[in-house]
């Protein structure tokens, strides 16, 4: 029986500047309906990779495959109209002399929408973008959410195999990136569409993405969904990147237990047969609250800071040292100085 083969497969793709290599030996996978999540700070490459999918750059070596077709190879470099793919950039790039209706329309045959087919695919994915009060309207005529909704629309329109989307709402403030985002990632799932995503916002990755693939100097430090990602890091660059962080040097004592600062700390090893490296918890393993399941340790420490925000409290509290960073439901009792007893749960991450 013949195994499902990948939407887009991407082989040793190699990318230089000048004397800067900027994507080195980058390989993934994507399926069909997956959203992948390119996620790593500025600089890391992960605007050169989509790009170089998009064809507006052009690697070095490697290969790119949508569909089993190669796109990017040695002696091949399909032209990027060619390569039936959307692209979402920051901030829409709608084109200004057209209204909602036919900036859509522009992919569609003879970018006009007048053919029944055409008009019934533009109020198809209007419906589905959210987007049908707004056809007669023209960008200057739309906030910064309807216009990402419009590029959006305009990007589904033609049923291109893949949408790729460079930071589509970084240019939005709060409130709107979490409606507009919301909407968009399910728009997306409605019409059962491939998406790769660039973004720095580790929230927003953890949140939509099937997948996600932590990008660091041009290398993919490891690609898997969410829950891996954040619970099973395999490297200490992409389980500090991925989430907060408390990490301290640290001994093996055997498979399943560290010594550090705050004493001996059950483990997951990860370290190769290391001897010394770094231990990493997470700030939500501690807790002032003792819960039905069993602590792993409990130390005594001091309240240093409290910082209200409404219903919680961050509460920086000192544990042998240490300063852990709690997020707790507002408790009025809290007091600086106090001295109160914490407990951790779970085991720690050692990673030689």
């Amino acid at each position: 029986m013949q195994m499902n083969l990948p939407l887009l497969q991407i082989d040793h793709l190699n990318k230089y500047f000048g004397q800067t290599h900027v994507l080195h030996d980058i390989s993934l996978q994507l399926n069909s309906g997956e959203i992948l999540f390119l996620l790593g700070p500025s600089g890391c490459g992960k605007t050169t990779l989509l790009r170089a999918i998009a064809g507006f750059e052009q690697p070095d070596n490697g290969e790119i495959r949508l569909k089993e077709r190669l796109i990017f190879g040695a002696n091949c470099n399909v032209p990027t109209q060619q390569r039936h793919l959307g692209y979402v950039v920051q901030e829409g790039v709608l084109f200004p002399h057209l209204n909602v209706y036919r900036n859509i329309a522009y992919g569609l045959g003879s970018g006009k929408g007048n053919s029944p087919k055409e008009r019934a695919r533009i109020e198809q994915v209007m419906l589905l973008t959210g987007i049908v009060e707004l056809a007669e309207r023209f960008p200057h005529q739309l906030s910064g959410g309807q216009q990402q909704r419009v590029a959006l629309a305009r990007a589904i329109a033609p049923n291109p195999e893949l949408i790729l989307l460079d930071e589509p709402f970084s240019a939005l403030d709060e409130h709107l990136r979490q409606k507009i985002r919301h909407d968009m990632l399910q728009a997306l799932r409605q019409s059962s569409t491939s998406a790769i995503f660039v973004t720095h916002d580790r929230d927003e990755a953890l949140r939509y993405a099937d997948k996600i693939a932590v990008i660091q100097d041009g290398r993919i430090l490891q690609i898997a969904d969410p829950r891996t990602l954040y619970h099973a890091p395999q490297h200490l660059a992409a389980a500090t990147f991925i989430g907060d962080a408390i990490t301290l040097p640290a001994t093996l004592n055997n498979a399943s237990n560290a010594h550090c600062q705050l004493g001996d700390i059950p483990i997951i090893d990860k370290s190769d047969g290391r001897a010394t490296g770094t231990l990493l918890l997470r700030p939500e393993q501690f807790s002032l609250l003792k819960t039905p399941k069993k602590p792993t340790a409990l130390f005594n420490a001091i309240v240093k800071q409290i910082e209200f925000r409404g219903k919680t409290t961050i509460a920086q509290i000192k544990v042998n040292g240490v300063e852990v960073n709690l997020e707790e439901r507002y408790r009025e009792e809290l007091r600086v100085g106090e001295e109160v007893e914490i407990y951790l749960y779970g085991e720690g991450l050692f990673y030689g």
